[in-house]
């Protein structure tokens, strides 16, 4: 009822997520490496090469993620 004075929350901001060299947003930077520990090596390898090799639009969902990389992180 008061939400008046109430402070605004403003969008968080990772300065992580910002500095890497991936064809990925702010949002699915941090769902990837969140996922990632939990694959093992040869999965985690076959991901970089496949977001190193992508050549298009940002990824800002799961599923503009490339098939194959879905498959591997059972998206």
């Amino acid at each position: 009822m008061f939400n008046f004075f109430k402070k605004k929350e403003e969008p968080s901001r990772h300065v992580a997520a910002e500095h890497t060299n991936l064809p990925l947003d702010d949002f699915m930077t941090r769902l990837v490496a969140q996922e990632l520990p939990v694959l093992d090596s040869a999965d985690r390898k076959r991901i970089y090469e496949l977001l190193r090799e992508y050549e298009g639009p940002i990824i800002s969902s799961q599923e503009q993620l490339p098939e194959e990389v879905r498959q591997i992180m059972d998206l």
